[in-house]
């Protein structure tokens, strides 16, 4: 009885951790179509093509020739690189 108790209980203290991390950010300032993000948040952000994007933050960021991210990658701009390509989406990693 008493390893359930403490099963449940690690289960418990597991899944408030997962759910107290909030989402990674990048660190600096992402300019994308001349519009800047400080500490922009990871995740997938819409945008139009052609895109201009200077990546002046510590993450990598991919630009996807479809909506939602989704399609091939047509271009991946490491932190602190410029690039100007054609995307309908872009990934903050």
């Amino acid at each position: 009885m008493r390893r359930r108790i403490a099963v449940a209980g690690m289960l418990a203290a597991a899944g408030a951790l997962a759910l107290a991390v909030p989402a990674q950010a990048a660190t600096g300032v992402l300019v994308v179509n001349g519009v800047a993000q400080q500490n922009p948040a990871s995740g997938c952000y819409p945008t139009l093509s052609p895109v201009i994007i200077e990546n002046l933050t510590n993450a990598t960021v991919d630009v996807y020739s479809a909506p939602n991210c989704r399609g091939v990658v047509t271009r991946e701009v490491a932190a602190g690189m410029s690039a100007a390509t054609v995307g309908f989406s872009y990934l903050v990693n």
